[in-house]
């Protein structure tokens, strides 16, 4: 997943708001796997094949995300986020909503992402490897995805009394699923090919 992993941020939130915890707080532990990757990819630690962004689509892209995207590192990524959080929050719900998300994001890579082992290399594969697969019936699940995290935020904010603006419900439909829909050409097509 790319933006839907942003949209699960909003499952949350609604129920955290009391607990005054700051959204971006929740879209930081949401993406957290995927800015380790990118870090260790700049590292050459879990560098992409193909290298440029311009020559890569879905179904071309070969990446072993063993620290920032296998199972168990993942789940130590979400105990230490947990901790963090709980230490500098002094909230057990908002640590633990942490921590999930950091999990989740990993989780949901699973069905709709490259291939991830259960901890390194040579263990065993534990994602369908969609992207490889099947790139556009994934980018359309993520698509489905992020419509029903949106509904489940609002459908959360009318029960705490919070109903949401039209403008907002559709200010935030638009942002994810265009976010999402616009990589469709991408999954088969280099942005190179797309651009010229």
């Amino acid at each position: 997943m790319i933006v839907g992993h942003y949209a699960a941020a909003l499952i949350p939130y609604s129920g955290l708001k009391k607990d005054h915890c700051p959204f971006w707080l929740l879209l930081l532990c949401a993406n957290l796997p995927e800015f380790l990757w990118l870090a260790l990819a700049l590292a050459g630690i879990e560098a992409p094949e193909p290298r440029s962004l311009l020559d890569a689509t879905f179904s071309n892209m070969r990446v072993d995300m063993i620290y920032s995207h296998n199972l168990v590192p993942a789940l130590l990524q979400g105990v230490l986020t947990g901790g963090i959080v709980f230490a500098w929050l002094r909230s057990r719900r908002i640590a633990a909503w942490c921590a999930f998300l950091v999990v989740f994001h990993v989780l949901c890579d699973y069905l709709v992402g490259f291939e991830h082992q259960l901890l390194g290399r040579e263990s065993l594969p534990v994602a369908l490897n969609s992207y490889g697969r099947a790139p556009h019936a994934a980018i359309l699940f993520e698509f489905a995805f992020s419509v029903a995290c949106v509904a489940w935020y609002h459908r959360s904010e009318v029960r705490a009394g919070r109903p949401v603006s039209s403008r907002r419900k559709l200010l935030l439909y638009f942002a994810f699923g265009a976010g999402i829909l616009v990589w469709l050409p991408a999954a088969t097509l280099p942005l190179r090919s797309l651009a010229g």
